[in-house]
């Protein structure tokens, strides 16, 4: 201690602060509600006998995959600190998103509304089923992940009741804290993959509403059958967590539809797998953005949202996993401009709503509403 108050001021009270800094970062980081919690003892034992939980991880398939994205073209560049620094200048919106204004009574039997990135609400069996809600930023620190500005915002007061909610995995993009806090009363089950349960009940949900999955695992909820699945991806919500939940896609289905919901994941050979076990799918909802050579393993190109699609035997594919935050170095608008030149190319069945937009299977709308942002 003489050493450093024998040092002069200018040098001490920088490393006053430096320490203090790193202190509250600390603290922020291993007691903050946002990052979740680990499992309790009775998930530890449900986990650890998973087969895909080895070393204390959760790990992918063991499988080759094949990365059929062309890399010679300006999306297949890998992220540099200069392209986050200096994007260009039709990255992000240059105006607010149209969108349409939702009215939950709206939703009837049979239909469907997107609310923007993996977001969206269905309505099978007298169920109105929810995916991966996030209204909020995309990230633990209120400086990042803000999400690009609606014409017509969608709140969670503009819902219908939801009776079940689904969580692919728990990265920010998809596993929206306060809106699982806002939702935790008012929605009746959630189904969640092995490790994430224990997020959920620190922020207020009744460990009773919560259901617990491994991959291929199934149940029944009121007519409505939830299956979790494979994905090629990774989980993570801290430092130090790396892996220690699951993450997967999910089949919902009723008598009267079959659902494919992809979370996030890489392309690979799982999906041809899932189509043979589980389809035809009357439709996919599936990860189309924030992709770039680097994530290629876990991210896919539009050519292979296509192709995965093709692979699930769905009749209909619907993009998602774009126009709601700035994840990666491509231009906000570039997947779905992509994707759907690549789904015509394939005679692919592309369904492209407005966000908000309710829609049934018997009537897709294809519309091109992003054209206008660029007039």
């Amino acid at each position: 201690m003489g050493f450093f108050h024998s040092l002069p001021s200018v040098i001490k009270y920088p490393i006053c602060i430096l320490f203090i800094l790193a202190l509250l970062i600390f603290i922020f980081l291993s007691f903050s509600p946002v990052f979740g919690a680990r499992p309790d003892e009775n998930s530890k034992i449900i986990i650890e006998k998973s087969k895909n939980f080895v070393a204390g991880k959760f790990l992918n398939l063991q499988s080759d995959y094949t990365n059929t994205a062309s890399l010679s073209d300006s999306s297949g560049k890998g992220s540099t600190l200069m392209s986050w620094i200096s994007p260009a200048e039709d990255k992000n919106p240059i105006a607010p998103l149209p969108t349409i204004q939702f009215h939950g009574n709206t939703l009837t039997e049979g239909k469907f509304v997107w609310l923007g990135h993996s977001t969206l609400l269905m309505n099978t069996a007298g169920l109105i089923v929810m995916t991966d809600p996030v209204f909020n930023r995309a990230s633990p620190v209120p400086i990042f992940g803000k999400p690009f500005t609606y014409e017509n915002p969608i709140n969670i007061d503009d819902l219908p009741k939801v009776n079940a909610v689904v969580i692919s995995h728990d990265h920010y993009d998809h596993l929206d804290s306060k809106a699982i806090k806002d939702l935790s009363k008012i929605v009746d089950r959630f189904f969640v993959p092995l490790g994430v349960k224990a997020h959920l009940e620190r922020w207020g949900v009744d460990a009773d509403k919560i259901s617990e999955l491994d991959w291929h695992d199934s149940e029944d909820y009121k007519n409505v059958k939830f299956t979790l699945t494979p994905a090629q991806h990774f989980s993570g919500r801290a430092p130090g967590k790396l892996n220690s939940t699951l993450w997967g896609s999910w089949i919902v289905s009723s008598e009267e539809v079959k659902v494919y919901f992809s979370g996030d994941g890489g392309y690979s050979e799982t999906f041809r797998e899932l189509g043979d076990r589980y389809g035809p799918f009357d439709i996919a909802f599936v990860e189309n953005g924030a992709y770039n050579a680097d994530w290629s393993d876990v991210h896919m190109f539009p050519n292979e949202t296509v192709q995965a699609s093709i692979d699930l035997k769905a009749n209909v594919l619907f993009p998602i996993h774009w126009s709601k935050f700035d994840l990666s170095i491509h231009p906000w608008d570039e997947p779905i401009i992509r994707v759907t030149a690549e789904a015509d190319k394939k005679n692919v069945n592309l369904a492209t709503p407005m966000i908000g937009e309710v829609f049934e299977l018997t009537n897709l709308p294809k519309n091109l509403w992003w054209e206008d942002l660029r007039n």
